[in-house]
């Protein structure tokens, strides 16, 4: 069975599609295989970073299909791709839409890809339909969402909403020394005059993303459709237990202060911690140093960092509060130190009801399946929520596989997530 992308085995599913109005699959296929190829790697992924080559060939095909739609596209000063359909009052707060088309290195070609896509078509069947919008909608394509090149993800949609300044631009390096500033300047934009990218909030009445769950719950639960009902902020908490650094042969066990041992008990007392404080909450050691890591030396000091996550932020928090404790209790009954540092803290998003209810009205009037789900992972959407109501479609994910060449979702599962997000812009442009 073939594991990664191709147009032939997305249309395999094609005799499989629902059928709707003005959505046409093979159509959805033909433009997820073309992006597909651009940054093609040797394993079947996809590798496209911002300010490269690639990333601008992606754009151009995207923003052709933009413009022969009709739609009025225009780039900003950083790289944000805009397409524009005027409603019938274009001077009211429009409703965007979309996604990106940068990728982690040797991805999928429906992280970013789909989203874009979903709102380019579910846009082109609305236009189709003669149906009055009172809003406008704008179709965006971020720049640099995973932060891939540059360590600076959601970079297109935090400098949309104002957070990032030209004085930025020059904290952010690639592996062979590019600062970024430099790196936009040489691809044609303009990071001088990085305020002109500013959007003011009160511009926009809301804004809608679609993408692929990248977990297992609507496959494991047989749902069609995931209504993200908020996006869970992250805090990146580091914990070094000191202890002393002995022979491991001549060592007896009661005289160890063996920093290792005390880190195992810790990382058991993680996995446990999210159940007590609430159903959505997740924590995780992704990161771990041992000194001076020899096989036959008694560890003196051993670092780990702890990923907690939750979209209820009051519940993670405390979840937080109580791994510090647990931390220092571990420390103390072992004879040893821990320091604790805060190293990044991004506040969660809870969707509005409004948008809620938008996607959920439009995959029940669909035929659909649908749950309220959370987002673990982070998206343009989750720095848009902060400051207009924002919400997000999922779509499933096969065997819950993503930044992977193996990253899959069927085509009646794009189709269905373009039908629910056609159906969701339609009541927002017209609240």
């Amino acid at each position: 069975m073939e594991k990664v992308f191709s147009k032939k085995r997305l249309l395999k599913e094609l005799n499989d599609c629902p059928s709707y109005e003005g959505i046409d699959p093979a159509e959805l296929a033909e433009k997820l295989a073309g992006l597909a190829e651009i940054g093609r790697t040797v394993g079947g992924g996809v590798s496209r970073f911002p300010y490269k080559v690639e990333e601008k060939q992606a754009k151009q095909l995207f923003s052709g299909w933009m413009e022969e739609m009709g739609l009025a596209v225009k780039e900003d000063a950083i790289g944000n791709l805009f397409g524009r359909l005027d409603g019938e009052n274009p001077d009211l707060p429009v409703v965007l839409t979309g996604s990106h088309l940068d990728s982690v290195p040797n991805g999928g070609a429906f992280d970013g890809p789909l989203g874009c896509v979903s709102s380019l078509l579910a846009v082109k069947a609305l236009i189709q339909s003669g149906a009055p919008l009172k809003r406008s909608v704008e179709l965006v394509v971020f720049v640099d969402e995973e932060g891939t090149r540059f360590n600076n993800s959601l970079f297109g949609s935090r400098t949309l909403m104002g957070e990032v300044k030209k004085e930025d631009l020059m904290k952010f390096k690639d592996q062979n020394g590019k600062v970024l500033y430099e790196a936009m300047k040489e691809s044609g934009f303009d990071p001088d005059n990085i305020s002109s990218a500013y959007r003011n909030p009160k511009e926009i009445h809301a804004f809608l993303e679609l993408h692929i769950e990248q977990g297992k719950r609507l496959e494991a639960e047989g749902k069609n459709i995931g209504i993200v009902n908020g996006i869970a902020g992250p805090v990146w908490t580091s914990f070094t237990f000191y202890g002393e650094t002995d022979h491991a042969g001549n060592t007896p066990m009661e005289y160890r202060k063996d920093t290792v041992a005390a880190a195992g008990e810790f990382i058991l007392a993680v996995e446990q911690m999210p159940r007590i404080f609430s159903e959505t909450a997740v924590a995780t050691v992704g990161k771990m140093n041992i000194f001076p890591n020899g096989t036959n030396v008694i560890a003196g000091k051993t670092e780990l960092m702890v990923d907690a996550r939750d979209i209820d932020e009051n519940a993670r928090d405390r979840m937080i509060a109580a791994l510090k404790n647990t931390a220092k209790e571990i420390a103390q009954k072992r004879g040893l130190s821990v320091e604790v540092k805060e190293e990044v803290k991004i506040p969660p998003v809870v969707v509005p009801n409004k948008i809620q209810e938008a996607v959920r009205e439009a995959a029940e009037t669909s035929g659909l399946t649908a749950i309220n789900i959370p987002s673990g992972a982070g998206h343009d959407a989750m720095i848009m929520g902060k400051y207009v109501p924002s919400g997000m479609i999922f779509v499933p994910s096969l065997n819950g596989k993503s930044h992977s060449p193996e990253e899959w979702t069927s085509l009646p599962d794009c189709v269905n997530g373009i039908q629910v997000m056609k159906k969701a812009l339609k009541r927002l442009a017209n609240d």
